[in-house]
């Protein structure tokens, strides 16, 4: 498997040429070799998980060293996934799949083997996208947007029904599935972009779904269609609940815009994406 520089297929010509733009190689550590990992496996879950380990190498072919500027964590990043498996949790990881250039301990970007990327925060996770492709496109759209004019930034209390008040105004907007994934949305009608992030509203969730920090939603003015919104669903109706906000306390407004200058992601939760 070719790296994603050399090949970037089957990404979008939007990210194709955003990663042209953008994107530079760096040597990351691979982490440990087959025989450690399996070694580890069998002693932490009693078994050898062949499929996984051959998902991380893939992915570290395609992925690893990958560096650039990233509009949805608003900081440099570097791909370098690497091998890890809790004991106690029984659980296999590809840690530092996605991590800052200059960590500050507080948050991180993980992989399950079943290729999802998750979002932590201190000890709080939440599922972001169905595969690294899918964060790449998000990336590239969101660059896109930076260059449309921005018509809107709401904070709404229930995302969920703001997404649907949107939907039920705009019935021509459909959802862009490969920029899209469980806690971000992106819909156009190609007047407009729509774009959720409820990253850190599922973060911040306390065990009822409820969050303090309300997902953040921004519209632009399009001045060209997004090329290849054609792969989108239209969706009307969507099953899966977004995280819900409490009633921003009076401050709540300021909290959320000081969280989207500085990590740049809030957003809602989304129907299983196509890959």
């Amino acid at each position: 498997m070719a790296h994603v520089l050399e090949v970037a297929a089957p990404l979008s010509s939007r990210a194709r040429s955003f990663l042209a733009e953008h994107a530079r190689l760096t040597v990351v550590d691979p982490g440990p070799d087959d025989d450690k990992c399996r070694a580890a496996m069998s002693a932490a879950l009693g078994y050898v998980d062949e499929r996984a380990l051959t998902l991380l190498r893939n992915i570290q072919r395609r992925y690893s060293g990958l560096t650039y500027h990233s509009p949805f964590r608003d900081s440099e990043i570097v791909f370098g996934p690497v091998f890890e498996v809790d004991a106690d949790q029984r659980q296999l990881s590809f840690d530092n799949a996605i991590m800052d250039t200059a960590p500050d301990g507080c948050r991180y970007g993980v992989m399950r083997p079943d290729g999802t990327v998750w979002f932590g925060l201190f000890e709080a996770e939440a599922q972001a996208f169905p595969s690294l492709d899918h964060f790449l496109e998000c990336d590239a759209l969101l660059d896109h947007a930076g260059r449309q004019g921005l018509r809107s930034t709401e904070l709404p209390a229930d995302a969920t029904a703001h997404r649907q008040m949107l939907l039920d105004h705009h019935p021509n907007l459909r959802r862009l599935d490969r920029a899209s994934g469980f806690c971000v949305e992106w819909w156009t009608d190609d007047e407009q972009l729509v774009y959720f992030n409820g990253l850190d509203a599922r973060l911040t969730a306390d065990v009822h779904g409820a969050s303090w920090i309300p997902t953040v939603v921004r519209t632009w003015q399009l001045d060209e269609p997004v090329s290849w919104a054609a792969q989108g669903r239209s969706i009307t109706s969507v099953t899966a609940p977004v995280a819900p906000s409490r009633t921003p306390a009076p401050n709540g407004a300021e909290i959320g815009s000081a969280v989207i200058a500085r990590t740049h992601h809030q957003d809602c939760g989304v129907t299983s994406p196509d890959s």
